[in-house]
This record gives structure tokens, C-alpha cells and sequence, in this order.
């Protein structure tokens, strides 16, 4: 009998070690001997099983219409000629069409308000899956042009004031100018909140009031000092594009002095109140 198993022991024992895991394992014992032993081993593969799960989803899975893509994670820093392949990506699911799409399409609505909704829920999708979007992964996706993608976004949020969440946006980067566009409108016309403005268009409050702050040095500087676009830009230390972003958005709203400051006040004293809780947050313990 103990003869019997284990001649099956010898014959179907080597099947069991045909798996990704053995291979893997194998692999970096060959190429990487010196990376260290069978517990160190054991950790590497676990993580490389891990990436390959959440890169590889399951047919059953996704919904007709629906794709997997790479999106840049949120909480990833952008950096000057930083390369895409140095930047840190996680695995999104996208709806290219659904039966909200096709009703659209029978009903006979525009093609283009058709295409400009399934671009914005796209970026959407990524966004609460923890990824961020450009207008060229659209333009490569739904094979359109990258400005009609960049148009047709941009209209929405001028029509809608809505910050739809790409990478362009949350990581500010690129020349866009909307988002700013639609924070300070936001705050300095609609006399809303940081906290609601944030939580409005997807970004940060920090970011919310840099941007308001900026906002704020170029009129300080452009109008009550008079400096031109050259003087403003080396006295408040900012890009001489974004100061004439800046510029055009003074002149697009015709804010008063009074109107502007007292938004400014508002800015400065929140700016306080956060410096003084992360100083609180920094300072050591007291010694007993």
C-alpha cells in the first residue's frame, strides 16, 4: 500500500509544481541569486502575484463595453520630464459605451453631446477608482483627435462649472487655464467656501487656496500696484504664463477692491489657522 502512493507520489508530484508561482520563483533564483533567501523570495513573488492580479482582470468580470486601461494613480507626484514608465499607474475599468449610450443614439440626440457625456464619465470612473486620466489616453481610447477631446471637455466645464478630474487638473499640468477659471468664479463671484469649492471640483482645499492666493498676488500687484506682467511676475515669483492667466481672468470678472479683499482676508486667516495646526502637529511631546 505505502509502495502504491508512493509511486503516485513520484509520478504526479512534479505536475504540482507547474504554476505561475514556481515559475516565478524559479526564475529569480536563476537570474537574481543574490537576492536573498527563501523568505526573501517568497515576499518578492507575493508582491509580483499581487501586480499581476490587479493588472489581469477576469473576462466574467467586465460588462460588454467596458475595457481595462492604465491610468496615472492619484496620489502620484508629478515631476519635470518625469517618464511615464517612473510614474506610478494602477488599473482602471472603463465604460466606452453602454445602453444609456445606444438609447441616446435611437433617440437621435446630437452625436456630439453623446460623445462629449461618455468622455466625461470615463475621467470620472478613473477618478473614483483611484487613477487619473489625460485627454490623449481619450484621444487613443475613442480614436479622436486630442484637441476635439480638449474642446469638447472644455465646454463642458465652462457650460456645466464643473471640474472634470484629469490628470491636466488634479496634478496641474499643461497650459489649461479652467480649472483656475472655475475655482476663483467659485470663490471670489459665488462667495463659496474652500471646503465646498474643493469638494466641487475634485481637488484639494490646500490647492484651492493657492490657487486663490495666486489669484490674489496678481491683482495685488497688476492693479493696486500697477506693475506690468514682467515686474508681476518677478515680484510675486510665479511663471510669467500663469500670472497672464491670471490677468485674463481679472478682466473676465471686474472684481472691485473691496470685493477681493475681503475674499483675501478670508484666505489669509484660514492659511493662519492650518499654519498654526501643523506647527502644534510638529512640536514634540512635553517632558514629563
Amino acid at each position: 500500500m505505502k509502495s502504491r502512493q508512493s509511486d503516485r507520489e513520484t509520478q504526479y508530484r512534479p505536475q504540482a509544481g507547474k504554476t505561475l508561482r514556481d515559475a516565478l520563483r524559479n526564475f529569480i533564483r536563476r537570474e537574481f541569486p543574490r537576492l536573498g533567501g527563501p523568505w526573501v523570495i517568497e515576499m518578492f513573488v507575493d508582491k509580483l502575484l499581487l501586480l499581476v492580479d490587479r493588472h489581469h482582470i477576469q473576462r466574467d468580470k467586465l460588462q460588454p463595453g467596458q475595457t481595462l486601461w492604465l491610468a496615472v494613480a492619484i496620489d502620484e507626484a508629478p515631476g519635470y520630464r518625469k517618464p511615464i514608465y517612473a510614474t506610478r499607474q494602477v488599473p482602471v475599468v472603463l465604460t466606452l459605451v453602454n445602453q444609456d449610450d445606444i438609447a441616446a443614439l435611437r433617440q437621435g440626440l446630437p452625436w456630439t453631446k453623446i460623445f462629449q457625456d461618455r468622455l466625461v464619465r470615463v475621467m470620472k470612473e478613473a477618478h473614483t477608482q483611484g487613477g487619473l486620466l489625460t485627454t490623449s489616453d481619450l484621444s487613443v481610447l475613442f480614436h479622436h483627435s486630442h484637441s476635439q477631446v480638449a474642446e469638447l471637455i472644455r465646454q463642458h466645464e465652462t457650460k456645466t462649472g464643473e471640474v472634470v478630474p484629469r490628470r491636466g487638473n488634479l496634478h496641474d499640468m499643461g497650459r489649461t487655464v479652467t480649472h483656475k477659471r472655475i475655482i476663483c468664479r467659485k470663490a471670489f463671484l459665488e462667495g463659496k467656501t474652500t471646503d465646498v469649492i474643493a469638494r466641487e471640483t475634485n481637488h484639494s482645499p490646500e490647492a484651492v487656496d493657492n490657487y486663490l492666493l495666486d489669484f490674489a498676488r496678481v491683482y495685488y500687484a497688476t492693479v493696486l500696484k500697477g506693475m506690468s506682467i514682467e515686474e508681476a511676475t518677478f515680484a510675486i515669483q510665479r511663471p510669467q504664463s500663469l500670472v497672464q492667466e491670471y490677468v485674463k481672468l481679472l478682466l473676465e470678472f471686474g472684481l472691485n477692491n473691496q470685493r477681493l479683499l475681503e475674499r483675501l482676508q478670508i484666505q489669509l486667516e484660514r492659511c493662519k489657522m492650518n499654519s498654526s495646526e501643523n506647527q502644534r502637529r510638529e512640536q514634540p511631546p512635553a517632558m514629563g
